[in-house]
């Protein structure tokens, strides 16, 4: 398929294809006078691509993980590696949104008595 459709079916903008391909995320086929020409499974890896960015993957570690995986390169135990390390990331990342939760729940209760009593403090949270 040429851009214009696969911009349809991705919902990308033509800048943010053509980033990626720079950066080794997609690899449409060149045909001899300079067209692309993208497939289904290029539709799925930005599927990928987006469904591994809302999980807080960076665009160097999917580029770097998706290629080698592709090619077969990885181990079963550097997947699971990866993906425990992604894990931690998040796990870490939900403990500092709940901190942050709570900040914001005593700064409601906080405003709505008026603030009379002393401001909460977010390091006090932690």
């Amino acid at each position: 398929m040429k851009i214009k459709e696969f911009e349809q079916k991705t919902g990308l903008k033509r800048s943010t294809i053509r980033f990626y391909e720079t950066q080794g995320l997609l690899t449409p086929l060149v045909r001899p006078n300079g067209y692309r020409e993208y497939s289904d499974s290029q539709v799925e890896a930005v599927q990928f691509i987006k469904l591994a960015q809302g999980l807080g993957f960076r665009l160097s570690d999917i580029a770097r993980v998706s290629q080698a995986w592709r090619e077969g390169a990885l181990s079963r135990t550097q997947k699971l590696g990866f993906l425990q390390e992604r894990l931690e990331a998040c796990q870490l990342q939900q403990a500092h949104l709940g901190q942050l939760k709570h900040y914001l729940e005593a700064l409601i209760g906080w405003v709505e008595g008026d603030e009379t009593t002393p401001k909460p403090r977010m390091d006090a949270l932690s």
